[in-house]
């Protein structure tokens, strides 16, 4: 725990969305950077709610204000020990009855310790190579890609909402998703399928990719990742067992970035990053974008997008609706940890 909560959780990290600005960018893969710090990057932001694109700092984008401050409170407290610990239960009801004060979990430290272990390492490597640098990577970089998927702005809102209609407080959905995190058998249905699957670098030489929300964009087979403002991912799940396991390319074809470019504003919520302020201009007099954010302004529909962006997540978490090779259905057999599902 650190003495001050971390006020702005953010589901994208500084140290990646810093990338989009193009000096920073070009420092960090010249390993040249060393000047102001990640989050203090200028970069041009698309808000859906103002329908303005503004100037900024990746400090004030893709943040969830207050999103991973938890209260403890005594009688939590006894929930959770009688649900996972029946028979730790009379010593904590002693315990709370002599130390009734509140407590708080703070999330972001759980967030920054995922940030520093290799998986992000892989995510950044490829970013700065433009390239994956091995299958291993590939492995890591699987794994991330569903843990950052689950971290999204529209993910932690559908699940902490479902966890609370069901009987679970806050916290414990944190320590639910920590424990999960840390569970290989849990991370294998929904990161051995993509693993395995052919892989699409689609490379460019200039920031050609604005960056959502929610860049872990799953579809019924495929998924499209933006890694970086000049490096997309496409998995495609229908081909198994791919060789070679990836392809780098860089003759970018328009129906491609036409597709991205629909599936980032089906996934934004709230700001759309980029570089260039034209580009933004031009998505945001875009009919796609208009009708997103007519959804987003209404209660009803916003909702209903966040159940539907969850759900997809889920479709991931839980295979992608395909079966995995068979030596590894016995570490499956309990099944993933969904609290999402609509």
């Amino acid at each position: 725990m650190v003495d001050a909560f971390t006020r702005r959780n953010h589901y994208n990290p500084c140290f990646w969305t810093a990338l989009w600005n193009e000096d920073y960018f070009r420092e960090y893969c010249s390993d040249t950077a060393g000047g102001s710090p990640p989050r203090d990057q200028l970069v041009y932001a698309l808000n859906l709610r103002a329908a303005k694109v503004l100037r900024t700092t990746v400090e004030k984008v893709h943040f969830h204000k207050d999103l991973g401050v938890a209260e403890i409170d005594p009688d939590s407290a006894k929930r959770f020990c009688a649900r996972w610990y029946p028979e730790k239960h009379d010593s904590m009801v002693e315990y709370v009855t002599a130390h009734p004060e509140k407590v708080y979990l703070d999330f972001e430290d759980i967030l920054t310790g995922i940030e520093s272990l290799q998986h992000y390492d892989a995510w950044m490597r490829t970013v700065k190579m433009g390239d994956l640098q091995s299958f291993e990577d590939k492995g890591f970089l699987a794994a991330t890609l569903m843990m950052h998927a689950m971290r999204s702005y529209d993910y932690m809102s559908a699940a902490i909402s479902r966890a609370s209609e069901i009987g679970i407080d806050k916290w414990e959905y944190f320590w639910r998703l920590k424990n999960s995190w840390g569970n290989s058998e849990f991370l294998f249905r929904a990161t051995i399928l993509p693993a395995l699957a052919q892989w699409t670098l689609w490379r460019t030489r200039n920031h050609s990719f604005p960056l959502c929300d929610s860049p872990v964009m799953i579809g019924p087979d495929s998924v499209m990742v933006t890694l970086s403002p000049r490096l997309l991912l496409e998995i495609d799940l229908t081909v198994r067992d791919a060789e070679p396991p990836w392809i780098v390319r860089e003759d970018l074809p328009e129906t491609k970035f036409a597709e991205f470019r629909k599936r980032s504003i089906d996934h934004a919520f709230k700001e759309i990053i980029f570089s260039d302020e034209q580009v933004l201009m031009d998505w945001l007099a875009s009919e796609e974008l208009n009708a997103r954010m007519a959804a987003l302004k209404d209660p009803a529909r916003h909702q209903e997008c966040i159940r539907l962006s969850a759900l997809r997540t889920n479709y991931g978490i839980n295979g992608f609706g395909r079966r995995v090779p068979e030596e590894f259905e016995r570490l499956l057999a309990k099944g993933p940890f969904d609290l999402g599902r609509a």
